[in-house]
Order: structure tokens, then C-alpha cells, then sequence
């Protein structure tokens, strides 16, 4: 809507305008969020609690070393007392809801954990959980640019609660293992799961199947002397499967993998290899590992995570600025064919590292940005999914006028959006002035410049 006002020497022109519809779920503030550091990994309790860990010193001001406990809110849980060493890369929570870290670290809260620890509930170091010396010895260098020894990724297998880890290892409690190993309940080697020589370098992400084979994805080539190039199947005695042999070539990682319902696996990460193999970042294979031709969507740089919605869409985040040859900067969404789901969009500063939808279809970002969509989102955001989207209506700006020195307006509201009023002083001008933002809440605001001083000002009102 446009038009004009004329008091005395003063002349305004009004409108309106939106800045798209984000996403951002402004219920979801985490304040300032991870300092020191980032959010790398994030896990759902069943009370709805969210779980966030990183490299990180505190969280929204309060001391949290490298895990915290959010409410649904995004708030800090202040009764999660948890003290993790070092860097913690990921989590899994148990049924009875404690909960799995693994690393870099080397001690949780007061007692030595090498990479490896289980915590109560409440956040304090389960004591019952005995690993010994932990996961040790190196496969090479790693991400620190140190040879030090990782846990990557860990999962829970539902039919025992045997817990799998995979990283950077070569020992578990003085046993040699290489890159993988299976854990009883109590923390000890779990010596029935017969790997031979494991992997032949890092494991990267592993999951457990429904018919309780492991899907584990890396640097690797090799796995217990069978040709397994970046990823691997493994049945549930730790025996390979050797029906399932996809190969993407050298320089190249599978960071992350989820089998479809259909047999076939979505599996995406990094490659700058020779044979010119998995370029696109993001691939489908086959139930025998070749590659599907009818998927066609792909990514200009590393995808960290992918994994499906509710609706079998696939969420990806990772380093990219487009996607499928359409700008996109570290989160986007693809239709199952690969192919981009244009609603969905976010302008994220930095790269994320970890996306999870939640069960009521909001979605969960983490990494190393500072802002999403203008707003202040340090390591972790949430995005309402486009289905569960407030629409936006347009701010219609009524009684406008100026009294003495200050112009007034008055707009309508939605609840979750910004409303602030800007101002030029000449349509030669290009950079509008701001005054204080208006939170809506459904209700009709007024709006003020009590310093209207100028004969000709034009102003909107723009909305985030």
C-alpha cells in the first residue's frame, strides 16, 4: 500500500514492506548461545529436552564445558550439571535416558574417560560405566592437526543397548580394535562382535539398521580385509557383508548415510578424487552399492548431514552455497528425487555441521554460524518446517501523521515477526535508517519517529 501525507512543509510517503517469510522459529531463543566455540551435534530427549554439544566454554552465559541440557524454549537447563574435558563430538541417550559422549576428551567431570563416557540423567558422570583406558592409538592425523584419538560417532542398538563407536582408534582398553567397536552395557569390549582388522583408517557416522545390520561410512577402503570403500555393512556378529560395495574412488568421504525405505541409500559428504566419482556431494545407491542415475540432486561443497523428514524429504546442511545450481548457504531441502524443494530456505553466516527434524516437524540446525536470517543464533537455531508455518500477512500502515516533530503510524501485527519503521530523506538515498524494532504479538502497534525534524522524510515499515 502507498500513499501520501501532507502537513504543512512536511511530506511523507508510507508503505510497507516484507522481507520474505523466514523460517526462524522465534520461540526457540537460545541467547547468546555457544561462546568459545560451536554446536557440532544435537540429541532429543523424550521430554523434549535438547540436548547440544561442541567445543564450547558456556552457554548463554552460563559455564557449560562442551555439553549442555536446553529446555524446549531454547533456555538452558540449569539443573544438567555436565563437565566434559574436551570436545564432544556426538551423543545417544539411552532408553532409561542417560546418555552417551564421545570425543576428544580425557576426562568427564573429575574421573579419566578417554573418548568415551556415559552420563546420569541429571548430567553427572555414571561411575557404573568402567571403559578403562577408552578408545587410544591414532589412525592418523587428525582434524587438531595432532594424532589424537576420537570418538566420532556413537549408537545405541536397540535390541540389547550395546553401544557401537567409530573415529580415530586403535585400541579399546588395551585390545586392539582399529576405527570400530562394539561395547557391552557396562562399558567393557564387547568381545562377540568379531571385526578382524576393523577399518583400515577413520569411521566417520554408524547407525543401526532394522534388521540390526550397521551401517558405518568414513575414509576407509577396507574393512576385515574386504574392499569396503567409504562405507560398509556389517552384520550383527561384526562378519562384513560383502553383497553391499559401493566405490566413490580416493580423496574422498562419506560423511554421513541414511537407508531408504525403498533398499537404497542416500549418502553424502566430500570429494575431490581422480576418478571424477561423487562430485555432486550428495548421491543415491542401489541395495548393491551402484550408483542411482534417477537422483539427480547435488551440492558445491561438503554436506556435513543428511537425513529425511517426516514427509521423506531430505534435509541437508553442511559448508555448500547452492544447491541443485540454486543459492542455498549451509541448509537446504530436496524432494526425494533430489531435486530442490524450493520453500524452504534459511540465510545462514556459517557453516552447519548437524540437522534434526523434531517429531512435530520443527527442525533443528547446529554448527558454527553466529546469525541465521539476521537474528542472533550462536551454534544452534530452529526452523518451523513450511507446512507448520504461520502465513504471513501483510502490515497495512493506517493513521499516519505527524504532530509537531514526531510522525506516528499504526500496523497490524503477527506474532513471531519484527516490525521496525525506517526512513529516507530523499528517494536518491539507498540505505534506510532504522528506529527501534516492535515485536508482534497479533495486535495493532504504533509506530513513532519522535525526531521528524526534516520538511521531507518517506517512510516503511520492514519486516523479519
Amino acid at each position: 500500500m502507498r500513499f501520501k501525507i501532507l502537513s504543512g512543509m512536511f511530506f511523507a510517503l508510507a508503505c510497507t514492506v516484507a522481507h520474505g517469510q523466514s523460517l526462524l522459529d522465534s520461540t526457540f531463543n537460545p541467547g547468546t548461545g555457544a561462546a568459545g566455540g560451536f554446536v557440532e551435534s544435537v540429541a532429543l530427549q523424550s521430554n523434549g529436552k535438547i540436548l547440544v554439544c561442541g567445543n564450547f566454554t558456556s552457554f548463554n552465559g552460563q559455564p557449560k564445558s562442551n555439553i549442555a541440557r536446553l529446555n524446549s524454549d531454547g533456555s538452558v537447563d540449569t539443573s544438567f550439571g555436565a563437565d566434559v574435558g574436551y570436545w564432544v563430538r556426538h551423543m545417544a541417550v539411552q532408553t532409561d535416558g542417560k546418555i552417551i559422549v564421545g570425543g576428544f576428551f580425557n576426562n568427564a567431570g573429575v574421573y579419566p574417560h578417554h573418548c568415551i563416557a556415559r552420563l546420569n540423567t541429571n548430567g553427572t558422570v555414571d561411575t557404573s560405566f568402567d571403559t578403562g583406558t577408552g578408545a587410544t592409538g591414532t589412525l592418523g592425523v587428525s582434524i587438531t592437526g595432532n594424532p589424537d584419538p576420537f570418538v566420532f560417532q556413537v549408537a545405541i542398538q536397540p535390541s540389547d543397548g550395546k553401544i557401537l563407536i567409530t573415529g580415530n582408534f586403535t585400541n579399546f582398553n588395551g585390545t586392539r580394535v582399529s576405527g570400530l567397536a562394539r561395547l557391552n552395557t557396562n562399558g567393557t569390549l564387547d568381545g562377540t562382535f568379531s571385526m578382524g582388522s576393523g577399518l583400515s583408517t577413520w569411521g566417520r557416522s554408524i547407525q543401526v539398521l532394522t534388521n540390526n545390520q550397521i551401517l558405518v561410512t568414513g575414509w576407509f577402503d577396507n574393512y576385515n580385509n574386504s574392499s569396503h570403500n567409504r562405507m560398509a555393512l556389517i552384520n550383527p556378529n561384526g562378519s562384513p557383508d560383502n553383497s553391499f560395495l559401493p566405490f566413490f574412488g580416493d580423496r574422498t568421504a562419506v560423511y554421513t548415510a541414511t537407508k531408504l525405505s525403498t533398499g537404497s541409500y542416500l549418502c553424502a559428504g566430500h570429494s575431490l578424487n581422480l576418478q571424477g566419482l561423487f562430485l555432486k556431494e550428495i548421491e543415491r545407491r542401489t541395495s548393491s552399492g551402484s550408483i542411482d542415475t534417477n537422483f539427480v540432486g547435488y551440492a558445491d561443497e561438503k554436506i556435513q548431514c543428511a537425513t529425511l523428514d517426516a514427509n521423506g524429504k531430505i534435509l541437508l546442511c553442511g559448508e555448500f552455497t547452492a544447491v541443485d545450481g540454486v543459492s542455498r548457504t549451509s541448509i537446504a531441502r530436496m524432494n526425494a528425487d533430489g531435486t530442490l524443494e524450493t520453500t524452504f530456505s534459511a540465510n545462514v553466516d556459517n557453516w552447519a555441521w548437524m540437522i534434526l527434524p523434531q517429531p512435530d516437524g520443527k527442525i533443528l540446525l547446529s554448527g558454527g554460524f553466529s546469525t541465521v536470517d539476521g537474528q542472533p543464533r550462536s551454534g544452534i537455531a530452529r526452523f518451523l518446517s513450511s507446512t507448520n508455518a504461520a502465513p504471513f500477512v501483510r502490515p497495512q500502515m493506517i493513521s499516519s501523521h505527524r504532530t509537531n516533530n514526531t510522525f506516528s503510524t499504526v500496523a497490524t501485527t503477527v506474532s513471531g515477526k519484527t516490525y521496525t519503521l525506517q526512513y529516507i530523506n530523499s528517494f536518491s538515498q539507498t540505505n534506510w535508517s532504522s528506529l527501534s524494532p516492535v515485536s508482534g504479538d497479533g495486535t495493532v502497534k504504533t509506530f513513532n519517529d519522535t525526531n521528524a525534524t526534516v520538511s521531507n522524510r518517506f517512510y516503511r515499515i520492514f519486516v523479519n
